[in-house]
């Protein structure tokens, strides 16, 4: 018998550019961490910082350079 975990949803509902960033932020299910933001949003080479998770929603920087 399998089991299936629904996938964790993230839903960017705004951003905002800055010099060498990128904001987001958006709605999330309730068993998204903020590692799981981290992995997910934070650019492959250049990473990113201020990642948060709460009460549904969730939100960090995504640097750019």
């Amino acid at each position: 018998m399998d089991i299936e975990t629904p996938a964790k949803v993230m839903d960017v509902t705004g951003r905002e550019r800055g010099y060498a960033h990128t904001r987001i932020w958006g709605t999330c299910s309730q068993d998204v961490t903020v590692e799981d933001v981290k992995e997910r949003l934070y650019h492959w080479y250049f990473g990113g910082r201020d990642a948060w998770v709460r009460d549904g929603k969730f939100g960090c920087v995504i640097h750019t350079d």
